[in-house]
């Protein structure tokens, strides 16, 4: 009986809400409370496609992230065989997987804004025609300076996924729902160096270090066909309180086309500080902070560093480095998913029902608990276990563990700043790309010079801590987060999205 009378409060009082702008009742989640975003009732609007098309949208847009780290950490088993060509050192040779990070992490900024105006497929298609052309540069180039040049572009041209993939998930996806959704995102976000690492060392001892540029460019090529004739177009606008549909309608193939969206107002070049206006939010800028060192350390570190611990410790060759970097990490970030986008979606449940049906977005952030022991955790054992050269079993069990914690960590964030400013969920997504980016490219330059003047223990060590004591300002959001977002107010852009 309560249970209902909760239900029923939560109902009224939003239809309440709604009625201001003389729009009918609430449509209602499974479990009786209101939908957040309130969907209109055009069968067009994203949120309301059938659950196969919304799935095959979130796979072909997942697909696409996995994609950037996939292909930019493709050659990293194979620095070995490629420095020995070009007559470099292979912290030289990591150069090229850096300076494409940092590129996938840039250019978003641009692709934010163009997509909230003319829609996102447009920007998924053209990006990625860039990253196949410098795939394939890539791979025929001649001087280490040509590689470099390419790999620069490869970065821009794998980037549209990763930095703008989220807000595609926010586009389909209710709150009550996202958890779970944009879990399945970030598996494929955080996966791609992983998988990449694997058969990477194989091509590279198999075929030749070459291939691991062109078999992305082919892999790349492939997608964007598919991209071009099957992913919908999922930019939508909607009035903010009552989801009344604000476009016109038009036909379903109009989806799948470079004019999907309804074009309600101009580009203009400040548009681009939309993602930096966001830092002023404590709920954008404190797990921003977290996420991306968080991301850098549970991922990144042991795709730029392994070759050469893997290497020289254990003498691995570049197919066994893959299989040792990529199949732990692998294996955690899935079962680690387990753990995060269901926990994650349950507890807000939990707390919507204990408090007569309003969501408070600061619930999900309860979920980056176990994230927050694990990831640093798993760093530390990576690093004693190379210190005092145990079994390779110890520095791969660490890798796991720490991949584990991220994937938890990296769900529930996504899904809370989505939570909170839904309509910037694009700024939202190009933000915690960009952060990602920046600190994972500098790893390259500096760990293995760290961990030799030190130990692998202390270097990984010191960072390990420096990520937990960054948990603080998510503490901090759990408890003081929803106050200051009613202070702070909502941005002045993009409210109809």
């Amino acid at each position: 009986m309560a249970a209902t009378e909760e239900k029923a409060n939560a109902f009224s009082e939003h239809k309440d809400h709604a009625s201001e702008s003389s729009i009918g009742p609430s449509k209602l989640d499974p479990h009786g409370y209101p939908l957040r975003p309130q969907p209109s009732d055009d069968p067009k609007d994203p949120l309301n496609w059938r659950v196969w098309l919304k799935a095959f949208t979130l796979l072909q847009v997942s697909f696409l992230a996995f994609l950037g780290p996939f292909t930019q950490a493709y050659i990293n088993s194979a620095y070995a065989p490629l420095s020995k060509a070009l007559h470099i050192t292979i912290v030289e040779a990591s150069y090229q997987t850096t300076i494409a990070i940092v590129l996938a992490g840039v250019a978003p900024i641009f692709w934010s804004p163009i997509s909230n105006v003319y829609g996102r497929r447009p920007i998924f298609i053209f990006v990625s025609a860039i990253g196949i052309v410098a795939h394939a540069a890539a791979g025929a180039a001649q001087t280490w300076g040509g590689i470099l040049a390419a790999r620069a572009f490869v970065g821009i041209g794998t980037s549209a996924g990763m930095g703008i993939g989220a807000a595609v998930v926010a586009d389909m996806y209710f709150m009550h729902e996202r958890g779970k959704y944009m879990g399945v995102y970030t598996v494929f976000v955080t996966n791609g160096a992983h998988v990449a690492a694997v058969a990477g060392g194989f091509t590279a001892k198999y075929i030749n270090w070459r291939w691991c540029y062109y078999i992305p460019a082919i892999i790349v090529g492939i997608n964007w066909l598919v991209n071009l004739f099957c992913l919908p177009e999922t930019l939508y606008h909607r009035d903010p309180v009552s989801g009344a549909s604000l476009q016109p309608t038009h036909s379903w193939i109009r989806l799948f086309t470079f004019n999907g969206v309804y074009v309600k107002r101009r580009l203009h070049v400040w548009d681009i500080t939309h993602v930096f206006t966001m830092l002023k939010y404590p709920s954008v800028i404190l797990p921003t902070i977290y996420y991306s060192i968080s991301f850098g350390l549970g991922s990144v570190l042991f795709a730029v560093t392994g070759s050469a611990v893997f290497g020289s410790i254990y003498h691995f060759d570049t197919s066994q480095i893959g299989m040792a970097i990529g199949l732990s990490t692998f294996v955690g970030t899935l079962i680690g998913e387990l753990l995060a986008g269901p926990v994650s979606d349950r507890i807000l449940y939990l707390y919507t029902k204990s408090h007569g049906g309003q969501a408070k977005a600061e619930a999900r952030l309860q979920g980056c608990w176990p994230g927050f022991i694990l990831l640093p955790a798993g760093v530390i054992i990576e690093g004693v276990c190379l210190q005092y050269h145990t079994h390779w079993s110890g520095p791969v069990m660490g890798m796991g563990i720490a991949a584990f914690g991220l994937q938890i960590v990296q769900t529930n964030i996504y899904a809370y700043m989505t939570d909170c400013y839904k309509p910037q969920s694009a700024e939202i997504s190009t933000l915690l790309n960009f952060g990602r980016q920046t600190f994972s490219f500098t790893l390259g330059f500096y760990m293995i010079p760290f961990a030799t003047a030190t130990s692998y223990g202390v270097a990984w060590s010191v960072f390990a801590i420096i990520d937990a004591l960054l948990f603080v300002g998510i503490i901090l959001l759990m408890w003081k987060g929803q106050q200051w977002r009613e202070r702070l107010g909502a941005p002045n852009f993009d409210r109809d999205l």
